[in-house]
């Protein structure tokens, strides 16, 4: 990340977590290059790309960054870890995302209140009229 080579820390990081997800540090340097990643996008043309769903790419960044430093910090209690500066950065980083995104959903909330599952049909009676017959 030093050597401004976030796409490649983060696949690393991210083939950490998949193979330990109660790494503190892997989760919190994977929400810091995402926030290193969503400062660069502000910095270039990238910072007003947009994204399929409409939104701009380093709104999309700085989301999936907040969602890696939350659950580092739901780990640090957890684990009752023990770098105190670990979480002070990564609850300052949070409280500088929060002020640009708002608010962090809730836990169980989606990011999107309007985002809807694709392929679930409304009439669940169908379903459970098929699964009577079966």
């Amino acid at each position: 990340m030093d050597a401004e080579m976030e796409e490649q820390a983060l696949e690393v990081l991210e083939r950490l977590i998949a193979e330990d997800d109660h790494s503190v540090e892997a989760w919190y340097l994977g929400g810091w290059c995402l926030h290193l990643l969503a400062s660069r996008q502000d910095a270039s043309d990238d910072a007003t790309a947009v994204g399929e769903n409409g939104k701009n790419q380093k709104t999309i960044t700085l989301k999936s960054s907040r969602d890696w430093l939350v659950t580092c910090l739901k780990l640090y209690g957890k684990l009752d870890y023990e770098d105190q500066r670990l979480k002070t950065h990564a609850e300052e980083l949070l409280e500088e995302m929060n002020n640009i995104l708002g608010p962090a959903p809730a836990d169980g909330e989606a990011d999107d209140e309007d985002e809807e599952w694709e392929g679930i049909e409304e009439d669940e009676e169908d379903g459970d009229a098929e699964m009577a017959g079966a």
